[in-house]
């Protein structure tokens, strides 16, 4: 059984990396550099780790399973699908921006790291998931007929990720947009919910623009 001293002395590790990825990015870390952020030994590291890239993947599961129950909650409230589904996309921008070294790892780290990469696309999964059954309570109800749920899962999930990448790891698009500017957040998370919403909640009665398949 894991001790109190021994939780403490992972938790130790975890919040040193998260703190070394933050700083110098996940692949310019060593392992050196999280132990003595730690104020541990390389030879303490190994008695719970078997890597670097051991100690991100545990980092990215804790990652996805606080992500998953913060998206939840909006829903088990009462409150109508859209106000929820607004709820879902402030939590997902709110925890990435919270955990963004963790993000900085998990996008590195897969870029070049096909274990790891397999890994992350299983944990990925989890949320398109959760996405696809809301779109499916969506068609219950009358909206998105046709539309491929677990295909338009992956497209939402994918834009949602890329955008919080590009406007917390970086610096946004060269757009004169600042992620700096005052009430960028609230801004960002209702255009990704319009978006979102616009994309799930239409029926046959709402104006649609036919495919260029369609229309030949």
């Amino acid at each position: 059984m894991t001790t109190r001293k021994g939780r403490a002395t992972r938790l130790s590790f975890q919040e040193a990396a998260r703190r070394v990825f933050a700083r110098d990015g996940y692949l310019n870390s060593r392992l050196s550099d999280i132990a003595d952020e730690a104020g541990k030994s390389m030879a303490s590291f190994y008695n719970y780790f078997e890597s670097k890239e051991a100690l991100l993947a545990e980092l990215a599961a804790d990652f996805d399973a606080e992500l998953q129950r913060r998206v939840a909650e909006p829903f088990r409230r009462e409150r109508s699908p859209e106000a929820a589904l607004h709820g879902a996309i402030a939590a997902f921008y709110r925890h990435y921006q919270t955990r963004l070294p963790e993000a900085i790892g998990i996008f590195q780290a897969s870029m070049v790291n096909p274990d790891f990469a397999a890994q992350w696309r299983e944990i990925r999964t989890n949320g398109v998931r959760t996405i696809a059954l809301g779109i499916r309570r969506a068609q219950a109800a009358g909206f998105a007929p046709g539309l491929d749920p677990l295909l338009a899962a992956s497209a939402l999930s994918s834009m949602i990720e890329h955008f919080c990448w590009v406007w917390m790891a970086g610096e946004g698009d060269a757009t004169g947009v600042e992620p700096t500017a005052p009430g960028f957040d609230e801004h960002a998370i209702d255009t990704l919910w319009q978006l979102w919403s616009h994309a799930v909640y239409w029926t046959e009665q709402s104006p649609r623009r036919e495919s260029p398949k369609e229309a030949t």
